[in-house]
């Protein structure tokens, strides 16, 4: 296999093998904020061809202080459409299917991958439940203020029941979010998407990274028996 030129880039912590599985896999997105729109974006110059975007929500003002694919002239358009052009641009042979509604209201969906970008604590509770109902992992993302956390759950674990069960509001919602941190946070996570591809021992799994760029102080929480 000749590595295409767009990822060459990318094969210094890839190897052909790896780029291979990375085109081969389906990937759903779920939430396209300051966390999705950098997920998405990174995922496509690493070479996945294949993924499901998910989000109800058009781009608002409010959004032009993070999240990586609003700008003046889109506000008011639905997320999926604008970042579905956009992806196209980046890569013309990705294939992309857009789902416009809650993710509660989608009846029928599949993937290798789920990934969490959603800012609402009921919501990654019903990813969780979906992940162990679908059978396939699920990346968590969560972010607000200074702070972050990310980690892999695999289907039957209950840690984010664990960690969410008694809150009402998350991250985000209390402590708003700058762009930096977003970034941060959702360069994390496609990190630990390449680890998960790679079978590395260093994978964050049925625990969470917490984020502190503040202190600059990452902490691994959990203890692996949640599964």
């Amino acid at each position: 296999m000749k590595v295409p030129i767009r990822y060459k880039m990318n094969m210094g912590v890839l190897n052909k093998q790896d780029l291979i599985k990375i085109q081969q896999k389906d990937v759903i997105i779920i939430g396209l904020g300051g966390l999705g729109g950098n997920v998405v974006n990174q995922l496509v110059r690493l070479g996945v061809n294949r993924m499901t975007i998910v989000d109800f929500d058009c781009f608002e003002e409010s959004n032009l202080n993070r999240q990586l694919f609003s700008n003046m002239k889109n506000i008011g358009k639905y997320k999926v459409d604008v970042i579905s052009k956009e992806i196209k641009k980046i890569n013309p042979q990705v294939t992309i299917r857009i789902i416009k509604k809650r993710i509660q209201n989608v009846k029928h969906i599949s993937g290798d991958y789920m990934i969490d970008c959603v800012d609402n604590i009921e919501t990654k509770i019903y990813l969780s439940k979906l992940s162990n109902q679908l059978q396939i992992p699920l990346l968590h993302g969560s972010c607000g203020g200074w702070y972050g956390q990310v980690g892999w759950i695999s289907p039957k674990c209950t840690l984010i029941e664990d960690l969410y069960g008694s809150e009402e509001k998350g991250l985000e919602n209390e402590l708003l979010i700058p762009s930096y941190v977003a970034n941060v946070v959702a360069s994390y996570m496609v990190s630990e998407f390449i680890k998960m591809i790679k079978n590395s021992s260093t994978i964050i799994l049925d625990n969470i990274l917490f984020i502190d760029l503040y202190e600059n102080i990452i902490i691994r929480l959990g203890d692996n028996k949640h599964g």
